[in-house]
């Protein structure tokens, strides 16, 4: 008996939140939406929703980014992308956290005349001084999956950004969270320290008041970001 529930449940159909999310517009840029670590495509909704109420087209795309390593999400998404993406329209980016790292490491297989801009939520674009900590903690290490623990700063290794990508990335600096203010920089999102989302090559690095979990539903931020993907400049 055990053995045919097994097999009846490899045939279910995936559960709605395991599938991109898509929101059509006519003629409208893809916009596609990644979320990070321990999240799911709920975490984009209000970001997606608003972007498509100003004409894009939006793919947010949920992942299992605790279960499987970068190169393994590198193809589902791509998938995901090449299956949902208008392809006479470019291709713009909007990420958080674990998200962001993700998309550097596949924007190489984007075509350079697909590709519109990246903005980048939250991203430890230089490693994670929480994920140096848990190193000396095996047992929690474990949880964040083969994609969490290469956010450690001596395995970090990800393509720098084309000088020609028009990027940014938006940081927070409200830190609810106490639990980690000893391991992070005084100005951080309870999560990622301000100055860990810095990267060569950046076109606009913006700091909010806002914190690591809610910065991508922020009001200001979304608005930062439509600004971005229509004129390259998070301000109108």
């Amino acid at each position: 008996m055990k053995q045919t529930i097994q097999r009846i449940g490899c045939l279910r159909p995936p559960m709605p939140w395991h599938k991109p999310r898509v929101a059509d517009s006519a003629n409208g840029d893809n916009v596609i939406l990644l979320h990070g670590l321990w999240r799911s495509l709920w975490a984009m909704d209000p970001m997606a929703r608003y972007l498509n109420s100003e004409g894009y087209r939006t793919i947010n795309i949920p992942y299992p980014s605790f279960r499987k390593d970068i190169s393994a999400l590198m193809e589902q998404v791509l998938q995901e992308i090449e299956q949902h993406t208008d392809p006479a329209q470019p291709i713009h980016f909007v990420t958080h956290s674990l998200g962001g790292i993700l998309t550097r490491h596949l924007l190489s297989s984007i075509p350079n005349d697909r590709l519109g801009c990246l903005v980048m939520l939250a991203p430890p674009n230089r490693g994670s001084e929480i994920v140096d900590w848990l190193e000396n903690h095996p047992a929690l290490l474990a949880l964040l999956g083969p994609s969490g623990k290469r956010l450690a700063r001596k395995q970090l290794n990800i393509p720098p950004l084309d000088s020609h990508l028009a990027s940014a990335v938006i940081m927070g600096d409200r830190h609810p969270i106490p639990f980690f203010q000893k391991l992070l920089d005084e100005k951080n999102d309870g999560i990622v320290s301000v100055r860990d989302g810095r990267l060569d090559g950046l076109t606009c690095f913006e700091v909010v008041h806002s914190d690591h979990t809610m910065i991508a539903s922020d009001p200001n931020v979304m608005q930062m970001t439509l600004n971005f993907l229509r004129s390259g400049q998070t301000s109108p």
